[in-house]
């Protein structure tokens, strides 16, 4: 066997494993329009480097058939190969959205890290109906201004609104239309390209993640997200919007 005919089939087995690891990532840990906007992508680049680089080419460079330490050689490929596969997938994994919380206009993506690091019990997530990330909303008085004097006070005293998990309520059933109460604000504060592109049974909210900003379509009919908009959307006189979690 040629050393390009063993580096071919290292490839076709690592883009088979690659598939499957893929797979997991798209619909298990960054579900829907998450891969993208949310770091499912930037994570995975470590995978696909060392799954369909670096392990074939290191077979490519030390396969010579006949050689006595060859054996050992691709022993040592393999196991390199997997612990940068599981590191990267350690990675990927522990970034991984766990909660999409509605917080007065804005939908937040929450990793675990982040309920770590605002010292939450993660556990309350327990108690929403529904795989990972859990669909939320942060419950809210029915007068707006109380509404936005809360949202602003959880500001100052670092303790904000998207992380108050004793307001926190399955959006799953609620009436969206209540919980998306400042969804015709967020519409007024966005371009009038992006009002007049927007698709049918879309509920505008802003979108604010560790890795990205912007805007999101929730969809109504089928309860996710279903379009990513980038911050340029938004009018001049808005303030910017954040790309990380405050």
């Amino acid at each position: 066997m040629s050393r390009w005919k063993a580096s071919g089939i290292h490839l076709a087995i690592s883009a088979a494993l690659l598939s499957v690891l893929l797979a997991i990532i798209i619909l298990l840990w960054y579900p829907g329009i998450l891969f993208s906007v949310d770091g499912g992508w930037a994570g995975l680049r470590i995978v696909v480097g060392v799954d369909l680089v670096l392990g074939p080419l290191l077979t490519l460079v030390v396969f010579q058939a006949g050689k006595p330490s060859l054996k050992f050689d691709l022993t040592c490929i393999g196991l390199l190969q997997g612990v940068c596969m599981v590191a990267g997938m350690a990675i990927v994994y522990s970034e991984r959205p766990v909660a999409l919380v509605l917080a007065y206009d804005t939908i937040y993506s929450l990793s675990a890290q982040e309920f770590e690091d605002y010292g939450k019990d993660i556990r309350v997530l327990d108690s929403v109906p529904g795989p990972l990330p859990k669909l939320i909303y942060t419950e809210l008085p029915e007068n707006n201004i109380e509404a936005g004097i809360i949202a602003m006070r959880g500001q100052f005293i670092g303790d904000p609104l998207f992380i108050q998990t004793e307001r926190y309520r399955p959006l799953s059933g609620t009436d969206l239309g209540q919980v998306f109460r400042q969804e015709s604000q967020v519409r007024a504060s966005v371009s009038d390209e992006l009002r007049q592109s927007l698709p049918e049974h879309c509920l505008l909210a802003k979108f604010i993640s560790s890795r990205s900003g912007g805007y999101v379509c929730f969809d109504s009919v089928q309860s996710r997200l279903s379009r990513h908009f980038p911050p340029e959307y938004q009018r001049a006189t808005e303030l910017p919007l954040s790309g990380e979690n405050e």
